[in-house]
Formats: structure tokens, sequence, C-alpha cells
């Protein structure tokens, strides 16, 4: 479809694209003539999230924790349960008014739910004064209570209702929140919410409409404190059961922490242990010491004792000093006995200093002078009789031998004590070495328990450091609370006036244009070729009863001229011995103008000359049926007038321009069906010419409803085919075309009867009829021809 198509199809529908479109809008402005009006408000509400103040010293800002955070505050504001919990304190407030207050209700809703509402949900609400229990967040919730509501019956009365709505699913709570039709307390109304962050900032709008502007504040007012006090629950609660956690924890480590020093404690008590790193170095010190000194004391008594029998050997002395030797043996075998006394004495008293003690000492040390002075006195009286047997004196002999006697019994008698001491040392040895592992062991078990002790009071003080930081974060506060809303909301009115008439263009322009493009009927000479397959001849536009400027008659005129002028040419190409040219005018359907044409192309061939026999099956040409009915309907809608000028010369009798000597009418028997030629059916119905024709124009009845003589159509020389241009070419036609076509294909040739008159532009150019200036520039300019022109 080219663009001056497109052009001319909404011109001729223009008065339809006016007319539906103003039609809707009509219509939505009856309809929206009792606007139901809407009010709106709004409230903000600080949070924080983004720059608010922490505890955390080091915290960073987070983009995507932070877009976390607000999702999941708008999604609280969203949620079901938050929108449950509004829905029932709403309609408390309202249940508890005793009238209606514009403020909170109008009396037209307020009356309605006081008719819908079930008399036994009254008996859910509580009744009295008492304020005991009531908790101070809980108040918080909804701050503009009526002043003719106790806050105590009200937050009982809401506990009440939302026991009664979650325990079932047929109560009346519950179906008044879940069906759709209400358009208050319904989840679906308040649904319509919208939470919002503004911009990039710390604060969420809170936006709603409805009918009633004390609905519209209210509900936004238990709004904002259900949101705050949902939104604190959940950031206190989370942090709150980290913090118990390490409470928990922390107990479990300090109780395993004291029972791992208690184990400690009760070892040290039962092994006598004070300082066991101390105690085990001095041990080992006194040991090692007592070791060096033992082995000093046992060398020494070897010499000794090597030194006294050296000694004895060179004594010989007499039976005298023998006996004496006897005496001064058993006291030197007595004082060694009061040395091991004295020894093991002071050996006892370095660990337990006990007077009873030091006086045996003494009384052991005076025994033992004593002796020593005996022994003394009587080596003395040895001595002096003799001396030693290598003629040294006795004198100087004896002192020796007694010295090293004494000092031999001295170390005997030490190195005996030193023989207990060091047994007492590998007893406490034998108890030192297993208690320093067990030490160890129970220390590594403390410092443990005392290093996971330390990490859950970092853990624990981490997690207090959070609480506070999250009770800090969850503060919402509304800095911006709900208005009531005095005007209503501007309609959406005009705007669907407009829509409607939009909508309604668009809608005809497209039923305009798929009908145009689904559209299938012949129309032109060009669709008429494609669609039958046959050379075209021309075309004749439809005789309108008011064809408006444009001169019908000249049109007419000259294209039946170019149809004839096209069969003239057809026989100048095609050369024939006949003499008379037959041309046979036949149609697939009736009533498509063949008698019409076929006269006008007899008159034309007249008028050049030509000498012509018109053959009609009917002398009498059908009657047009004109249909009267409603024209003024096509007035309206822009389109021309459909009926049929039956006054045009075009439509004319035949009888008009042609003599009776030049037209016939033949019947239709058995013998029309035998017809080969012209002069047969002029022979079958005793017709005689006066003259020789040059052309034979034969008219045939509807080939789909009648036969015809096919050796007719076989000996002529052209057949015309006659198609109305608004019908489609069925498969009927095609039919009946078709043994035709098998035959004498290259002798038909087709015109469309009955076109738009704009489709002649083809044939003809533009159309003969005045046209301003400025319609010529437009349509050259739809055309895409801006330097053409009309003359040279």
């Amino acid at each position: 479809m080219k663009i001056i198509d497109f052009i001319r199809l909404i011109l001729r529908h223009l008065a339809i694209l006016i007319i539906v479109p103003f039609f809707l809008a009509i219509l939505v402005l009856v309809l929206t003539i009792r606007p139901n009006f809407e009010y709106s408000s709004q409230t903000v509400l600080y949070t924080g999230l983004a720059t608010g103040s922490s505890i955390e010293m080091d915290k960073t800002f987070n983009y995507f924790a932070t877009n976390i955070a607000f999702d999941n505050l708008i999604n609280i504001i969203n949620s079901r349960e938050t929108q449950e919990e509004v829905a029932v304190r709403l309609l408390a407030t309202h249940l508890m008014l005793p009238e209606a207050n514009p403020k909170y209700i109008s009396k037209k809703l307020f009356d309605e739910l006081r008719l819908k509402v079930p008399k036994d949900i009254y008996n859910y609400i509580a009744k009295g004064s008492n304020t005991k229990g009531l908790q101070t967040d809980t108040v918080a919730v909804y701050n503009s209570l009526p002043p003719e509501i106790n806050r105590y019956n009200y937050e009982k009365t809401v506990k009440q209702l939302l026991t009664l709505m979650k325990s079932s699913n047929d109560n009346y709570i519950y179906e008044l929140l879940n069906y759709e039709d209400d358009k208050h307390y319904s989840l679906k109304a308040l649904s319509s919410i919208q939470a919002a962050r503004i911009n990039s900032s710390d604060l969420v709008k809170i936006s709603y409409t409805v009918d009633d502007p004390g609905i519209c504040q209210q509900t936004l007012e238990i709004y904002n404190g259900i949101c705050i006090k949902n939104y604190k629950n959940i950031k206190e609660n989370r942090s709150d059961a980290v913090v118990k956690y390490f409470e928990e924890q922390l107990r479990q480590a300090n109780s395993n922490l004291k029972i791992a020093e208690d184990k400690l404690l009760e070892f040290n008590k039962s092994n006598n242990i004070i300082n066991y790193y101390e105690q085990s170095k001095a041990v080992a010190v006194v040991k090692e010491d007592m070791e060096v000194d033992y082995k000093n004391k046992q060398a020494q008594l070897a010499g000794t004792d090597a030194s006294t029998k050296r000694i004895e050997e060179k004594l010989n002395v007499q039976e005298y000093i023998q006996n004496k030797t006897f005496k001064i043996l058993e006291k030197k075998k007595l004082l060694g006995e009061i040395n091991y006394q004295i020894a093991f004495n002071e050996a006892s008293l370095d660990s337990n200093v006990n007077e009873t003690l030091i006086a045996k000492i003494n009384s052991l040390q005076k025994q033992r002078e004593s002796l020593n002075s005996e022994i003394k006195t009587s080596v003395d009286e040895i001595y002096s009789y003799q001396n030693s047997v290598d003629g040294v004196p006795l004198t100087k002999v004896l002192p020796d031998w007694m010295n090293s006697v004494v000092e031999s019994e001295n170390l005997k008698a030490k190195i005996k004590v030193m023989d207990k001491q060091n047994k007492d040392f590998q007893e406490q040895y034998a108890t030192y070495a297993p208690a320093g592992a067990t030490i160890k062991r129970l220390e590594r078990e403390i410092s443990v328990s005392e290093q996971g002790y330390l990490e859950l009071l970092h853990g624990l003080n981490l997690a207090k450091l959070k609480l506070q930081d999250n009770e800090m974060s969850s503060n919402i506060k509304s800095i911006d609370p709900p208005f009531y809303p005095l005007s209503p909301n501007p309609t959406k009115r005009g705007i669907l006036i407009i829509a409607a008439a939009f909508v309604g263009g668009i809608l005809t322009l497209g039923v305009i244009l798929l009908m145009e493009y689904f559209d299938d009927t012949i129309k032109n000479a060009s669709r008429a070729s494609k669609q039958i397959g046959l050379k075209s001849l021309g075309m004749i536009p439809k005789m309108v009863l008011d064809a408006g400027n444009i001169n019908l008659a000249f049109i007419q005129k000259r294209l039946i001229e170019i149809i004839t002028q096209n069969i003239l040419q057809y026989f100048g190409t095609n050369t024939s011995d006949k003499n008379v040219k037959t041309i046979v005018v036949f149609s697939t359907q009736k009533m498509e103008g063949k008698t019409v044409l076929a006269g006008n192309i007899a008159r034309t061939l007249k008028q050049e000359g030509k000498k012509v026999v018109l053959l009609n099956y009917d002398n009498k040409q059908e009657t047009i049926n004109q249909k009267r009915k409603y024209p003024f309907i096509n007035k309206i809608l822009g389109y021309a007038d459909p009926r049929i000028d039956t006054n045009n010369p075009f439509l004319a009798e035949v009888s008009s321009y042609l003599d009776t000597s030049e037209y016939f009418a033949y019947k239709i028997n058995n013998q029309f069906y035998e017809a080969k030629t012209y002069l047969d059916l002029l022979k079958q119905n005793d017709i005689s010419l006066n003259y020789t024709p040059d052309f034979a124009i034969i008219e045939l009845p509807a080939i789909i409803y009648n036969n015809y003589p096919a050796d007719l159509m076989t000996h002529a020389d052209l057949g015309i085919l006659v198609c109305r241009s608004n019908r489609v070419w069925s498969d009927a036609d095609q039919s009946a075309m078709n043994n035709l076509l098998a035959t004498s294909a290259s002798k038909i040739n087709v015109i469309v009867n009955g076109v738009n008159i704009n489709e002649i532009e083809s044939v003809l150019g533009d159309l003969p009829k005045k046209r301003s200036q400025f319609r010529k520039k437009l349509k050259s300019m739809f055309k895409f021809q801006f330097f053409s022109k009309n003359q040279i």
C-alpha cells in the first residue's frame, strides 16, 4: 500500500474514525459523571541505615549491606503479618468508636460497618477502665487513639481479635481480611500501600490512597507504629540471641576453668606442694650436695681405717696394755654410739628445733667429752709403759691411733645418718617425678580453659556491642507524620476520556487496516489479472448517484474508448482471415454488467465506423435492484452514496443507441448449444441481416448457472470475461473457467466492472476534477514528487 492509498483510506473512513472515538469519549464521560473520590496521604520514616551513628568505630559504609537493610525494612513493611495487625487495629478502632468521627471514619462508612459486622464480634470488645498490665511499647504502636477509647481495652480488643483471626479460617475476621471485596480492611486493600526509599537517603516514604481521608491517615499512623515495633523486635531479638549464646558459653567455660583450677589445688594439697618448680629445684640442689658430701665422707673413712690399721699393726703391747686396750675399745664403742646419737640428733635438730632435743644433745656431748678424757687417760697410761715396735715411743704413736679411731667412728656415724637421708630423698623423688607431669597436664588444661574463656568473653563483648549498635540502628523515627487529606486526589476522568478516544481511534483504524489487508475482492484490473490469470482490457467505474466534482461522463467515455482500442489492437496483432470478428462477452456470476458493457462496446465501435451486430440471450435488460434503505447512514459516516445513477447514459437501453437491425435476442434451446458461429445463432432464431457486420458481439448467460456452446467459444475470435470489482474470485468461478482456459486461454481477456473511482488513476492518471493548488501540492508531497511539474 502506497502512502497516497493510505491517506485515501483514512479520508474515506474519516467520519467513522472521528465518530467512534467521539462516541467512546462521550460514553466514558457519562459513566464517570459521578466519580469515586480518593484521598492520599504519606509519611516519612528516618531509618539511619546508611549514615546513622554506630558504636563500632571502625565500621565502614557497605553499599550492598545498606541496600539489603533497606530491602529488609521494606519487606517487613509489606509483610502479611504487618498488614494483618494493621487491619485488626484499624477495625478495632472503628468498632470501639461510640459514633462516627470524621477524623477516623466517615459517617457513611461507619454506618455500613455497623450493618455488616456480626453482633457476636462485639463480644470481643473489651470494656472497663483498667490499665493494669499495659505495656509501654504496646501503647506506642498507636499514639493517635481516640480519647474516648481506653488504651488498655483497645490493646485487649486487638489481642482478642487477632486470636480469633488465627483460630480458624472460617471466622468473620479471617474472611474480612482475606476476601478481596473489602476496600479498607482486606489484605488486598492494604497491599496497595507503597513503601520506597527516597533516592539514596536514610528516608523511607510510605504512601496510601483510599476513599476516606480519616481511614487514610489512621491507617498510615498505625502502619508507622507496627513497622517500627516489628523491625525493632527483629533486629534486637536477633542480636539478643547472640548475646545469650555467648553468655551461656561463657558460663560453661568459667565452670570448666574453675574445675581445672580445683584439680590443681587438690593435687598440690595432697602432695604438700607449695611451689613445685622451686621445691623440686631446692630438693635437687640439696641432694646433689649430699651426694658429694657422702662420697667425700666415704673416701675419708676409707683413709682413716687404713691409717688406723697401719698403726695397730705397729703396736705390740703387753697383756696389760691389751686389757687396757680392751677397756679402751669398750669405751670407744660407747663413744661411737654417743657420737652416732649426737650426729642423729643434730640432723633432727636441723629440721625440727626442740629444747628437749637440744638438752639431750648437750648431755650426750658431755658424755662424749667424759669418755674422751677416760680413753685419753687410759691410753696415756699404756703409752707410758711401752713404745711402739719400731722403737717409736708409745706416747707418740698412740695419740695418732686414737685420733684415727675417733675420726673413723665419727665418719661412720655420719655416713649412717646420710644413708637414711638418701633413702628419704629417694622416696621424695619418687613422689616429685610423676607430680611434674601431672602438674604440667593440669596447667595446660587450665591454660586451654582460660584461653577459651577469654575468647568467649571477647565474643560476648562484641555481641553486646553489636546489640547496642542494633538498638541504635533500629531506632526508626517518624519525621513526617501522616497528614489528614482535606481535598481528594484529582480524578483521571480527563485522561480516561482522552484514552478512550485515542484507543477508539486506534482500534477503528486497526480494524479498517485489517479489513483492507484481508480484503480479497477483485478491486481493480491488476488484481484481477493476478487472481484470474487473464490479461486485462480495462476497467469501468461504478455509476454512483453522486460522483462529487469528478467528471464521471468523461471518464466513462474515455475508459470505454480505451477498452475498444485494446480490442481493435488485439485483432490487429492477431490477424485472421475472417471478415467478421466474433466477440463473446460472458461472466461466471449474474449481474456482472455484461449487457451494459457489450452494448457500450458496440456503440463505441459503431461510432468509429464499424458495423456491429449485438446478440443477447434476452433483449430485455435486467433492472438494477436499487437499495435505498438508510442512505443517510452513509452520509453520517462520510461514505459516498452507494445508490446507482440509473439515469446515467452509460446504463441506457441498447435500443437508445443501436438500430433494431443491429441487436437481436436469441433463445436458449437445444439448438443453442450446437451453435458454432454467430451465423448459427442468426439462423436458429430466423434472423437475417441486410449487411455484413465487422464485429459480432455475443452475450452469454452466467456460465456457472447456464451451459454454453463450447464450439462457439472455441471458434470465437475474442472472449471477454466481465467481473464485478466488489466481489471475491471464488473456487466456483475458477472451476467454471478451467475448461475455457484449457482451450481458449489466449483468446480470453477480462474487464473489471464497478471499480472505485480512485482505481481509475492507474489507467487515466490524475482524475479530471477541480483541485486547489494546496491539494495539488499536498498530493505531490504524499507521492514524493516534490519537483515534478504537470507541464514543461
